[in-house]
């Protein structure tokens, strides 16, 4: 019953008036807000490291980032 309120409140404040119009370009927001990392350690995990890679590589491909 929990879960079905919450999901019920959830849904209710996700709701598109069309009072906000989406950017032109709204990869460039993602550029705007995140940059390059480059936290992987040697100790770094596998799974750890396809995910800063991943990361990484859409930031090449969007905002024109080097590797």
């Amino acid at each position: 019953m929990v879960k079905a309120l919450i999901l019920v409140a959830m849904l209710a404040g996700c709701g598109s008036t069309g009072d906000s119009p989406l950017p032109s370009n709204p990869r460039s927001i993602w550029c705007t807000h995140n940059f390059p990392r480059r936290d992987a350690r040697s100790d770094t995990l596998r799974t750890d490291l396809d995910e800063i890679n991943r990361h990484n590589a859409q930031g090449v491909a969007w905002c024109g980032w080097k590797p």
